[in-house]
């Protein structure tokens, strides 16, 4: 005996499908942007840290940083476009600063998100600047200090 199948299952598959796949690329662009900051950011406190290492004064600590920020994100970045870097030298600590934005094709989602076909995409790292050979001087009379 032949068991029959009715055409209804089809057309559920076909209502259920487009929504299936919606979900999935969903899933797929929020990866995208995940990535994209978690890069951002990883750059952003690797760029800090190489400018806080330099200690012959606060212009040279910013164009080290500005160097090593257009260097390290340098083909790292998924989906996210136009990146621009910002430096920021204030005392004692260097901030830098990864914007971007990510398109969102508008055949995908079906509807602008909040206005706009783009995600903004951001990413902040911050390094203190501290003198290593009073860093270590310090050490050592604290520690002279214990022994005695």
């Amino acid at each position: 005996m032949k068991k029959r199948v009715e055409g209804s299952y089809t057309i559920e598959a076909a209502l259920i499908f487009p929504f299936i796949m919606g979900v999935i690329v969903f899933i797929i662009y929020i990866s995208f942007f995940l990535h994209d900051r978690a890069v951002m950011k990883s750059c952003a406190y690797q760029a800090a840290l190489k400018g806080s290492l330099i200690r012959t004064g606060e212009a040279d600590a910013k164009k080290e940083a500005e160097r090593a920020a257009a260097y390290n994100i340098d083909g790292l970045l998924l989906a996210t476009s136009g990146v621009s870097h910002e430096v920021f030298v204030s005392g004692k600590e260097i901030t830098v600063k990864y914007s971007g934005s990510l398109s969102i094709p508008q055949g995908i989602l079906f509807m602008k998100i909040s206005g706009t076909d783009s995600i903004a995409v951001a990413g902040e790292g911050s390094a203190s600047i501290k003198d290593a050979i009073e860093f270590i001087r310090k050490t050592r009379t604290i520690q002279n200090a214990v022994k005695h």
